[in-house]
């Protein structure tokens, strides 16, 4: 059987490299080759992923990340990030031949099978080599993880102590609440990133949370907002509303938000990719009016419209 190696990502966190990680996972099973993802060991200990057979690897990076918990800022996750671009300089040299990349200056995604026909690059190095190396982290694979949804779904899952975790936040409200919306709130590099483009003040999610109810028909009694976000949020600053604010980790807070009913969440590929896992919609939320009339109906999830931070 041919193998898959997901070599390195953007340098991104938890959500980039997963939605690269699921169309790619998708792609091998089109192809029926072994998946495995050498640079996803800052997280792969919250999933019951089979572990990567490669001793050395697993010993240098996996390890040491399996009870850690810290962002791409921490001194821990740069140390082996850096140790890691070692590694994958003596693969380059080695197998570049068996390199297989996404990496382009227009940031365009490279659509993978089932999504579209291959590339002549991915059908030349198919056919060369036993073992695939996959760099970048625009590989994209719409169809694929429709068809394959179900298989990714159950790869995927979160450990017990993750699901433990979701579990304890939404089944209490689950006996006090009929409709539980999860809020996805990016404050964090946000602020500055494209000189504040997609930032949003805690006033204006207020606005969003009033109008959603007002456009969904839901009352505010029988409706809970669980708030994640990477920033301090102060509930008080959402009056008259039901609001929960939930402060786990990075993988706690994505499958917390996809076991709600719907999704209210910046322009960012982490509440998208939770809608994906949950099955639920994603609303994104805007400084310009939202396009409810675009949202009306959706009950499941689908590639959303005005989420341009996934690159479908």
């Amino acid at each position: 059987m041919k193998k898959a190696i997901i070599l390195k990502h953007g340098g991104g966190e938890l959500a980039n490299q997963l939605w690269n990680h699921v169309s790619i996972y998708a792609y091998c099973l089109e192809k029926n080759f072994e998946c495995e993802n050498y640079s996803f060991f800052e997280y792969a200990h919250f999933f019951d992923i089979p572990p990567i057979k490669n001793k050395i690897i697993y010993s240098l990076f996996f390890r040491p990340f399996r009870n850690y918990v810290g962002r791409r800022s921490s001194f821990h996750t740069r140390f082996f990030r850096t140790l890691y671009k070692a590694y994958v300089f003596f693969v380059y040299v080695r197998k570049q031949g068996s390199i297989i990349s996404s990496i382009n200056s227009t940031n365009t995604p490279f659509y993978l099978p089932p999504s579209h026909l291959p590339k002549e690059s991915l059908l030349d190095t198919e056919k060369n080599n036993h073992t695939l190396y996959f760099d970048g982290w625009l590989f994209r694979n719409p169809d694929g993880i429709q068809k394959y949804r179900d298989k990714i779904i159950r790869y995927f899952t979160p450990k017990e102590f993750v699901r433990a975790k979701v579990q304890s936040v939404i089944l209490p409200l689950r006996k006090r609440f009929t409709h539980i919306v999860g809020v996805h709130i990016r404050h964090g590099d946000y602020i500055t990133f494209k000189d504040g483009r997609y930032f949003l003040e805690t006033s204006r999610v207020f606005e969003i949370l009033k109008e959603y109810l007002n456009e969904s028909g839901k009352q505010a009694e029988e409706t809970v907002f669980v708030v994640t976000s990477d920033g301090d949020i102060a509930i008080d600053d959402f009056p008259g509303l039901n609001t929960i604010p939930v402060r786990g980790n990075a993988v706690e807070d994505l499958f917390t938000l996809g076991a709600t009913d719907i999704i209210i969440g910046s322009d960012s590929s982490y509440g998208n990719l939770a809608a994906y896992f949950g099955n639920i919609p994603h609303i994104v939320m805007t400084k310009e009016p939202i396009d409810w009339e675009y949202y009306r109906g959706k009950t499941t999830y689908s590639p959303a419209k005005y989420c341009t931070m996934v690159h479908y």
